[in-house]
C-alpha cells in the first residue's frame, strides 16, 4: 500500500514506521524543524519490544501536492493536532479536485469533530475515523519517537459500504503483521466519544497540575474531579445522538484506574510551548452540554484555569 502520513510526531511517526516495517510504501509530510531533519536523517521509533529505524521520504505539504497524484496514493493518515484539520483538508481537497480515483483519508487525532470537518472537503465515503488506545507515544528528540503500551487501533468508515470495508480489511491485514491490535468498528463515532471521555478526564487536569494520570486518578479528591470531567463528556455525547450514559463514563473511569500512569499530550504540548487542544477536547464538551441546556462546570473550570495560566505564561493577553 502507498500511504502518506501527515504529522511525524508521536502518533504519526509510530504508524508510519510500523507500516513501513511490514512493506508499505510510506511518505511523511512534516513541517519546520521536523521537515528539515527528516529530509536528511532517519526516523527512529523505539518501543520496549522493538526498534524501527530507517530513512523515509519526507515532504512539506506543498511539495507533496506538487509532485504526487491522488491516484498514486491509497491512504492519507492525518496525525496532526485537531486545529490543523481544516487547513490540511483545504489543501488536499484542491489536490483531489476533479480526480476520479482518490485515497482514503484517515484521522488518527484527538477529538470527535475531525471527521465532520473532513467530510465537508472529501467524498464522505472515503473518510475514515480512527483512534489509538493503550499507547503512550512522545517525541524524545528530532527524529526519535518513543512508544510504550500494547497498542490498539480502532478504525471505521463514517458511512460504511462494500468498497471502504474492503479497504479497511486490507489496511488491517498490514497492521496485523505488526505487534499491535486493530479493530474495525461499525460505529466509529461511538468509539471516538468513548476516547473523548478519557481525554477530557485526564488531559487538561494533568496539564494543569503537572502530574501524571495515575496519582491524580487514585487521589481521593482529584479522582472526584476526573470522574466529573468524564461524566460531563458522556452527557455531551447526547447532543449529537451518540447517547453515552453516566455508566459508560464510570466504565472509562475504572479503565483508567487500571491503566498505566501516563503523561498526556496536553502536558507535553505545554512543556514545549505548543498550542493546546482545549477547544477540540474541552470546548466540544462544554458546547454540547450547553446545547442541551446544561453547564459543564468541571470541564469549564479546569480548562479555563489552564488556558488562563498558560496564556499568561506565554505572554498572551487573556
Amino acid at each position: 500500500m502507498n500511504i502518506v502520513v501527515i504529522g511525524a510526531g508521536g502518533i504519526g511517526a509510530f504508524y508510519g514506521m510500523i507500516l513501513h516495517s511490514v512493506g508499505c510504501n510510506v511518505k511523511f509530510i512534516a513541517r519546520n524543524e521536523n521537515l528539515k531533519y527528516l529530509k536528511q536523517n532517519a526516523m527512529k521509533v523505539t518501543h520496549p519490544n522493538y526498534v524501527i529505524e530507517d530513512k523515509i521520504d519526507t515532504y512539506s505539504i506543498e511539495e507533496f501536492v506538487d509532485n504526487f497524484k491522488p491516484d498514486d496514493i491509497d491512504a492519507v493518515i492525518i496525525a496532526t493536532k485537531s486545529m490543523s484539520t481544516k487547513s490540511i483538508s483545504e489543501v488536499l481537497a484542491n489536490w483531489t479536485k476533479d480526480v476520479k480515483k482518490i485515497p482514503y483519508f484517515i484521522s488518527l487525532q484527538n477529538g470527535v469533530e475531525n471527521e465532520d470537518v473532513m467530510e465537508k472537503y472529501y467524498n464522505k465515503d472515503y473518510v475514515i475515523g480512527g483512534l489509538t488506545r493503550l499507547i503512550v507515544s512522545h517525541t524524545v528528540s528530532l527524529g526519535h519517537v518513543h512508544c510504550s503500551g500494547e497498542v490498539q487501533t480502532l478504525i471505521g468508515a463514517l458511512y460504511p459500504n462494500e468498497k471502504n470495508s474492503a479497504f479497511l480489511e486490507k489496511l488491517k491485514s498490514y497492521l496485523d503483521k505488526t505487534q499491535t491490535t486493530t479493530i474495525i468498528c461499525e460505529n466509529i463515532r461511538l468509539e471516538l466519544w468513548n476516547k473523548l471521555i478519557i481525554n477530557n478526564g485526564v488531559n487538561p487536569i494533568c496539564a494543569l497540575l503537572l502530574e501524571e494520570s495515575g496519582p491524580l486518578i487514585r487521589h481521593q479528591k482529584t479522582s472526584k474531579i476526573i470522574e466529573g470531567l468524564m461524566k460531563e463528556a458522556a452527557l455531551a455525547s447526547n447532543a449529537v445522538g451518540v447517547n453515552l450514559t453516566q455508566d459508560d463514563a464510570q466504565k472509562m473511569f475504572e479503565l483508567m484506574t487500571n491503566f498505566q500512569s501516563v503523561k498526556p499530550s496536553m502536558w507535553v504540548d505545554l512543556e514545549n510551548s505548543r498550542d493546546l487542544e482545549l477547544e477540540d477536547i474541552c470546548g466540544v464538551v462544554i458546547k454540547n452540554c450547553e446545547k442541551q441546556g446544561f453547564d459543564a462546570p468541571y470541564t469549564r473550570s479546569v480548562s479555563t484555569i489552564l488556558e488562563f495560566l498558560y496564556n499568561r505564561k506565554r505572554g498572551i493577553e487573556n
